[in-house]
């Protein structure tokens, strides 16, 4: 009975050996590839790569107003919101310079950008409103555009046929990179919305979401922002699965 014992035991033990010595040798190879991944990345000059940057891309967020939300039929409403918020939280993150402009509150007692929205932006930050469609047409959005220093703009805004065009077309013959987020506008009709965008992309505009502009700026999960942010504490990841996730397949 003794023997018994003994062999059913030493049975054990060269089993959970062999089981402990497995994952030693998987965890060592996953460290070992992890760290030839982070050997292997080259890193690039943010302020002068050809993709997007934290420091070389300043986000326009034009015209989020009520009046005009309420009108929008290409997309769900809710869905745009959500996919706005999550692109502001994203510069944020990333600390590109966002520049909030508004149509007709002065002139006309429009509302402003709506709440969901005004407070994601740095409060350090002061709207712009105009009387001008497009915000090309206001010094000074053109000057806090300049004043950043950076030549590629990602432009979110409503509705898609009016500012948002006006402006891309514009921003662009004055030698910007323009990145028009698809995702983050929206229009009375999908017809008048789907012609802007080829519009735009004709004249030279780069068509992008806000989640692949995220993931740019990102570049590497090497990045300390990737789990880890002021507003968002755990980082881009976290934004993407308060953001992203949930609509996929929804728009």
């Amino acid at each position: 009975m003794n023997n018994t014992i003994n062999v059913k035991s030493n049975k054990m033990k060269t089993t959970m050996k062999s089981l402990v010595t497995g994952i030693f040798v998987l965890v060592f190879t996953i460290g070992s590839f992890a760290q030839r991944a982070d050997a292997n990345y080259v890193p690039k000059d943010a302020k002068t790569d050809n993709l997007l940057t934290g420091e070389n891309t300043v986000l326009l967020v034009i015209d989020w107003q009520p009046d005009l939300i309420k009108v929008v039929n290409n997309i769900d409403q809710k869905v745009m919101v959500n996919n706005i918020q999550g692109m502001i939280k994203t510069a944020n993150l990333f600390d590109v310079p966002v520049i909030e402009s508004t149509i007709g509150v002065k002139m006309a007692g429009s509302a402003t950008t709506v709440d969901s929205i005004k407070t994601l932006i740095e409060p350090n930050v002061t709207n712009i409103d105009r009387v001008a469609l497009n915000a090309w047409q206001n010094k000074a959005v053109v000057d806090a555009v300049k004043k950043t220093g950076r030549k590629k703009i990602l432009i979110t805004g409503l509705w898609t046929s009016g500012c948002p065009t006006y402006t891309t077309l514009d921003a662009l013959l004055d030698g910007y990179e323009v990145y028009i987020l698809v995702d983050c506008m929206g229009d009375a009709t999908t017809m008048a919305h789907t012609t802007a965008i080829d519009r735009m992309v004709q004249a030279g505009a780069i068509p992008f979401t806000w989640e692949g502009a995220g993931a740019e700026m990102l570049r590497s999960y090497t990045n300390s922002k990737a789990f880890t942010g002021e507003q968002s504490k755990g980082g881009f990841v976290e934004i993407m699965l308060k953001h992203f996730y949930p609509f996929a397949g929804k728009y």
